[in-house]
């Protein structure tokens, strides 16, 4: 079963809930009964229940679509080993990078990054220490769903994820008041999971790639030149 897609409302009286949907509306250019149903027909093909794990790199058939261009992150790169500045990874524009935060050998945070998957998964089998907001050393604590969020901070409207499947294209997700919006391009931050998390940039798992480890919360997604451009997801339901 799956599970609410937008945070419940609280203790909001039905005023305020009316005042919520109007102003909500009213910002996505919705002032009108004719409006909300032409938004309605033009809006692609909807779901709610995500694909299964399995059916990652499966389903592009050859043919690779160009990755986004990169956002500059706030920490130092490790680029295929070699350390740069924030604005280099720039230059790799064009080009998928498969990354995922970690700690330098002067337990700095960085965002090590590799142009080749292999070695994105070379990596993952040495990294022994993450350092984020907040992490535990037993995510077998944790909640297997892993949820996504609108704001920093686990803020604004939130999507879960239930382990061992994956949103395939968020554009097709739902998203706030009536459903109107979508979830492409929306994340700003990830709860903490039991399991691990990745992200894509393109729908259908396609782009660029960013691995999050188990146990440790990403309020600020924004850090590693991740804030709002996030199209696909993938709740492992398991540990690398």
């Amino acid at each position: 079963m799956t599970r609410p897609l937008i945070r419940e409302a609280g203790n909001a009286t039905p005023e305020d809930t009316k005042a919520q949907v109007r102003e909500s509306l009213a910002q996505s250019g919705l002032d009108s009964f004719d409006a909300i149903v032409e938004r309605l027909a033009e809006s692609v093909p909807r779901t709610l229940n995500e694909v299964p794990a399995t059916l990652v790199g499966n389903l592009h058939g050859g043919v690779v679509a160009t990755p986004p261009n990169h956002q500059t992150p706030e920490m130092m790169v490790v680029i295929d080993g070699e350390t740069h500045e924030p604005e280099v990874i720039k230059q790799f524009d064009g080009q998928a990078l498969y990354s995922t935060p970690g700690l330098d050998s002067k337990r700095n945070e960085v965002l090590y990054c590799f142009t080749s998957l292999e070695g994105l998964n070379d990596h993952a089998l040495q990294e022994t220490s993450v350092r984020h907001d907040i992490g535990t050393t037993n995510p077998d604590s944790l909640p297997e769903y892993s949820s996504y969020f609108e704001h920093d901070d686990a803020g604004g409207d939130r999507l879960d994820n239930r382990p061992g499947y994956g949103w395939r294209n968020l554009r097709r997700v739902p998203r706030g008041i009536l459903g109107l919006g979508d979830w492409n391009d929306i994340m700003s931050s990830v709860n903490w999971c039991r399991w691990h998390i990745t992200l894509w940039d393109l729908p259908d798992f396609g782009g660029n790639r960013l691995e999050l480890y188990a146990g440790q919360t990403y309020y600020h997604l924004s850090q590693y030149g991740w804030g709002d451009c996030v199209s696909a997801t993938m709740n492992w339901g398991r540990r690398f």
